[in-house]
């Protein structure tokens, strides 16, 4: 719903309803801020051959903010396997999970063409991500079923397991491909909402008149945009200061011919300068209100030439366009028919 006029009713093209869509994509990138606050709690565990170790007891919540998650390291010599039985315990000490896990450690080294080097691959870590079911407090139980060579002997030392826990774990590139995906959809929105017209009319003239007759009115607001551009008609540099503003006038009549409104008022002009070529360029936008629909004709004017400090700016064109049935995402000045206005 858009702010109510002066009188009371509401205005129609006014519409702001789209502009909610912007805080979609807030919501993932707000679920993995919160999840990011929580630190993860370390664990460190020596475990010898053949001993159940447990680690110190920590806690598990459940909750809609994404889920429990264990990492789990086991530090094992170059060129080594290791066979490792782990346990999750619930408070009371009873298994809720177990599972094993076998994991390497290589190493050597490489030469080719005159270079050499060393490499190092494995895999002797795990994730696991679960839902507890309800919060409370846990331990992990580990142990050594095996630590071989590569030679398949027994290693005769301890391994030491590494973990860290959260208790809300997101998957942070899907939330990020979420609010991305759900950004471009907002912007898919609001340029159907606010960027699409029911009709659009473009003139373009060599001279400082342009006039567009069309079918105009109804719901919504008719947009009249005018770009100009004047050029030097040589190619040296301005000898002076470019003039600062330029007066528009815009004329519409309706299906007799009859002036409806006539607007003069004065537009910023931009001095614009590229590989030594110099122009001005002026750019506006004026929103009217035509409650019927009717053919009606749009006619604007801006200076031809203009002379400054021995400078004689001309045309190189004008574009007219006019747009009919736009909303807006903000109220903007809307000028009304059967006036007569000048603006300074």
């Amino acid at each position: 719903m858009g702010p109510a006029s002066p009188d009371g009713r509401r205005d129609p093209a006014l519409l702001l309803w789209p502009l909610a869509s912007l805080l979609l994509p807030l919501l993932p990138l707000l679920v993995l801020a919160v999840s990011a606050l929580e630190w993860p709690r370390r664990l460190v565990m020596v475990v010898p051959e053949g001993q159940r170790v447990l680690s110190a007891p920590f806690e598990l919540r459940d909750g809609w903010l994404g889920s429990p998650r264990l990492t789990l390291t086991a530090e094992i010599p170059p060129n080594s396997s290791v066979e490792l039985d782990v346990a999750l315990l619930d408070g009371s000490g009873n298994t809720v999970l177990s599972f094993t896990k076998d994991g390497w450690r290589a190493s050597g080294t490489w030469a080719e063409e005159g270079e050499s080097g060393t490499w190092e691959e494995g895999d002797a870590g795990l994730a696991l991500a679960m839902r507890p079911g309800r919060t409370g407090r846990f331990q992990l139980a580990v142990q050594l079923q095996d630590l071989l060579d590569e030679a398949g002997r027994p290693l005769p030392k301890p391994v030491v397991v590494r973990g860290s826990v959260r208790s809300h774990s997101v998957d942070a590139p899907l939330l990020l491909f979420t609010a991305v995906v759900t950004q471009a959809t907002a912007l898919v929105l609001l340029m159907a909402c606010y960027g699409v017209a029911r009709g659009r009319w473009v003139r373009r003239s060599d001279e400082g008149v342009a006039a567009i007759r069309c079918d105009v009115g109804g719901p919504g607001l008719v947009r009249v945009a005018v770009v100009a551009r004047w050029e030097l008609p040589h190619d040296d540099p301005p000898l002076g200061q470019p003039p600062p503003t330029a007066a528009l006038e815009l004329r519409v009549c309706d299906a007799l011919g009859r002036p409806c409104l006539r607007h003069r008022q004065m537009v910023a002009v931009a001095h614009r300068s590229s590989d030594g070529d110099h122009w001005l360029s002026a750019h506006h936008v004026i929103h009217l209100r035509l409650p019927e629909p009717g053919s009606h004709r749009f006619r604007v004017q801006l200076p031809e030439t203009f002379r400054a400090d021995g400078d004689l700016w001309e045309i190189e064109w004008l574009r007219l366009t006019v747009e009919d049935g736009l909303r807006t995402p903000r109220p903007v000045p809307v000028l009304s028919l059967d006036a007569l206005t000048e603006a300074r």
